[in-house]
């Protein structure tokens, strides 16, 4: 039998060719074209659809490629047998005892649009030498070792740069052979993650802290222990437990999130020697030290330990532009191989052309001024929020107030966050509730604010939208 053209029918999307291969697969994938039935002819196609031949013959091929017709001689195309179950609904219930369950890791997708007023984690995207970055690019665009395999820590000139900016600006004990290259911050965190611990080990964090990094230690299944960190000082050494079971510590010492504490040096010793005394690895997370504002950035854990017993992450997503999608992890030399493993059975390699741009961008001086000039407008901005949002507010506490790219606001008494963050959400503005962000600990409004990514008179005007809205949260009585 050979089918007929009638019930073909070109529905507009794509191009022509991908409407034909639509169109054909779903005939037989829906049963409608049955197997053995020899298909229109290349010309009867074509005539009657008003394609080309080669429109026609490309979309045959490829039909013949994955299997659901084959050519005969002299005949033409024939459809092939399919399976049965080609043509009935999935029953996502025989899954449901063998699959992850999402609400069990907590794993909401952003909501609203991706983009907006007082987002957080975005740096002064105007500002950034966009002239300097594309120059640097053309110069390595037609380089073919750039469009091979990697090393698998990472670009090498990159690597090497890194070492005296991270040695200098953080105190960091490295060289280029225990610093892997990452594909983010976030993806260094879960690395470290599967590298200190195995599924059903216990781990601690600080709240309020990141979720991101509350969902990658679920994802390796670790049970997760949550430690108080919402002094002015960070991380409360005192909860530090002991004895402790646990098999690593993630902490923010060098600027907490979101609320801003910094630990001193006391602290930070104390760590380490909790740390060394039951044999507990420490994942440092220096996620935006780099803008200190009241002093230099202070000593990292890492350099602190003499390299030993601390993996440092980082990365250029709020020095550079998010999209760069570059971080690192340094880790001592006895479990960088490790670390770099499971880069590549995550992911594979990290793109090679924007680590070859970077390096130059690195040791040619830009970053450097590029960093020196953020430092500036963001402490500009940070003295605007604060003294807008205190003349408004009065009743309201403010943290992180000498560092990062974020300032939080916390309400005196409880909200509906939910109803706050929709309204937030309708103007255009991402700020994210605080609420969001405490994991164990008594419940704390307020919203975490950024502050970077705009002029003086945008932020003015966005921060009186959000004051608008968070009088209106609040009860009558304040």
């Amino acid at each position: 039998m050979r089918l007929l053209t009638d019930s073909l029918l070109l529905n507009g999307e794509g191009n022509l060719q991908q409407q034909l291969y639509r169109t054909l697969k779903q005939q037989m994938l829906s049963g409608q074209w049955p197997g053995s039935a020899l298909l229109p002819s290349s010309r009867q196609l074509a005539a009657d659809l008003q394609l080309s031949r080669n429109t026609v013959n490309q979309v045959l091929q490829q039909l013949v490629a994955e299997g659901y017709i084959e050519g005969l001689t002299g005949r033409g195309y024939q459809v092939c047998e399919l399976p049965e179950q080609y043509f009935q609904p999935v029953d996502t219930q025989l899954y449901a005892d063998h699959s992850l369950s999402l609400n069990h890791y907590n794993l909401p997708l952003k909501q609203g649009p991706v983009n907006g007023l007082l987002q957080l984690g975005v740096p002064a995207l105007q500002l950034f030498p966009y002239a300097i970055w594309q120059r640097l690019q053309q110069r390595h665009g037609n380089r073919a070792a750039l469009h091979g395999f990697a090393d698998p820590l990472g670009y090498l000139p990159l690597r090497q740069a890194l070492v005296p900016y991270l040695r200098q600006s953080r105190q960091v004990v490295c060289d280029e052979h225990n610093i892997l290259i990452t594909a983010g911050a976030q993806q260094a965190l879960f690395v470290a993650a599967k590298l200190v611990a195995r599924a059903g080990d216990n781990v601690l964090m600080e709240t309020p802290g990141y979720p991101r990094l509350k969902q990658a230690l679920q994802l390796c299944q670790l049970h997760i222990t949550h430690l108080d960190a919402a002094s002015t000082e960070g991380l409360n050494i005192n909860a530090l437990p002991s004895p402790c079971q646990a098999k690593a510590l993630f902490l923010t010492p060098g600027h907490q999130y979101p609320l801003g504490g910094i630990m001193p040096l006391s602290g930070r010793l104390a760590v380490l020697d909790w740390a060394k005394q039951h044999a507990i690895w420490l994942v440092e997370d220096d996620y935006d030290s780099e803008f200190q504002y009241r002093h230099r950035p202070v000593a990292s854990l890492q350099g602190l330990a003499g390299g030993e017993g601390v993996l440092f992450a980082g990365s250029f997503s709020k020095t550079l532009f998010p999209a760069l999608r570059l971080g690192y992890l340094v880790a001592p030399r006895a479990v960088i191989a490790q670390a770099a493993a499971i880069v590549q059975a995550l992911h594979g390699d990290v793109a090679l052309l924007p680590q070859a741009v970077l390096a130059d961008f690195i040791s040619e001086g830009h970053f450097g001024r590029h960093l020196r000039k953020m430092r500036r407008h963001y402490q500009q901005n940070k003295l605007l929020a604060i003294s807008t949002l205190q003349q408004a507010l009065p009743q309201c506490r403010l943290h992180a107030t000498e560092a990062g790219l974020h300032i939080v606001l916390e309400f005196p008494q409880p909200i509906d966050e939910g109803r706050l963050l929709a309204e937030l959400i309708r103007h255009g503005i991402k700020a994210q509730p605080l609420g969001r962000y405490i994991f164990s600990a008594a419940p704390r409004y307020g919203l975490v604010i950024g502050i970077a990514n705009h002029s003086q008179a945008e932020l003015a005007a966005a921060l009186q939208q959000l004051i608008a809205l968070s009088r209106q949260a609040l009860p009558e009585q304040t």
